[in-house]
């Protein structure tokens, strides 16, 4: 049997923000035809989700290092982000669905960045989960809220191996929610 902190941590896996910034545009690319643009779900997903991802090279060399993890992780994060919002303003600027996720994460990384370095450890996976939940909203009102739950699996998750305090999840969340709704009102996505 898995204990429980083990199960915590696998949630954590699985719920990693480029985990669900790949699914976020996967899930639109195949929702939403009148969006669909191949060359920009692919940026969202590599920028965005295998640039970060690669910081779990960093866990295989140094196992249980998780600091080290996330240091690496959020370098990987910033520089995913700033080419894939370059590369989707350039490329894929008619794509307006894509373009404001794409800058709802770069808002949220430039947040969390400067939140970090007033040294409060606001929660990436909390935003990680808020801000494809946030998109899902508005995009498909009350049904897309439904996908705050994940927000309060990473909660449980998170919490439970003494990672984050309730604070620093919903410092992170509330800093993607604004991200994401500038990012939708900039690209006119956003219905009043």
């Amino acid at each position: 049997m898995i204990s429980r902190a083990k199960r915590m941590r696998l949630w954590t896996y699985l719920l990693d923000p480029p985990v669900l910034a790949m699914l976020t545009f996967l899930f639109f690319y195949l929702m939403k035809p009148a969006e669909r643009n191949l060359g920009a779900c692919l940026t969202g997903v590599i920028c965005l989700g295998i640039v970060p991802l690669s910081a779990w090279f960093y866990m295989v060399r140094h196992p249980g290092n998780f600091a080290g993890e996330r240091k690496v992780g959020f370098v990987l994060s910033v520089a995913g982000y700033v080419a894939g919002t370059l590369i989707m303003l350039v490329f894929f600027h008619e794509s307006r669905l894509n373009v404001a996720l794409m800058l709802s994460y770069l808002f949220t990384v430039i947040g969390l960045t400067v939140v970090n370095l007033m040294h409060y450890k606001a929660s990436g996976h909390g935003a990680g989960a808020a801000g494809p939940a946030t998109a899902l909203t508005i995009m498909y009102g009350w049904p897309g809220a439904v996908s705050y739950l994940l927000l309060a699996l990473v909660a449980v998750a998170k919490i439970s191996i003494k990672e984050h305090t309730l604070g620093q999840l919903c410092t992170g969340a509330g800093i993607t929610i604004a991200s994401t709704l500038t990012a939708f009102a900039i690209t006119g996505m956003l219905r009043f």
